[in-house]
């Protein structure tokens, strides 16, 4: 089970590394760092990424939390109503990184 979630946040990982870099506005060489800082993703470069793309990230950072927070068994219904918090703090706040409203509501 360990390896499928290692899995798992390996392919959420790569879907926002690639999302992140693969517009116009982020375009760039093979040679040049592709590195993601999670903690420097702002809700104005989530807005960007495509739907399904932008749910996978909200999926892989509500992840990334649980595992910080050794969290093994989930709410789901308060997994929605942190998700609607955060959403609402970034609408309002949308030069904020993502990870201060993660960090604020989970």
């Amino acid at each position: 089970m360990k390896s499928i979630n290692k899995l798992l946040a390996i392919f959420l990982l790569s879907t926002i590394i690639s999302t992140l870099y693969s517009s116009s506005g982020f375009a760039q060489d093979e040679a040049e760092n592709t590195k993601v800082e999670l903690n420097k993703i702002s809700y104005r470069e989530l807005l960007k990424i495509p739907g399904k793309d932008r749910e996978l990230t909200l999926v892989f950072f509500h992840g990334l939390m649980a595992s910080r927070n050794n969290q093994m068994v989930i709410d789901r219904v308060a997994l929605r109503e942190a998700t609607n918090k955060i959403t609402d703090y970034c609408i309002d706040n949308p030069k904020s990184m993502l990870m201060t409203a993660f960090d604020e509501y989970l």
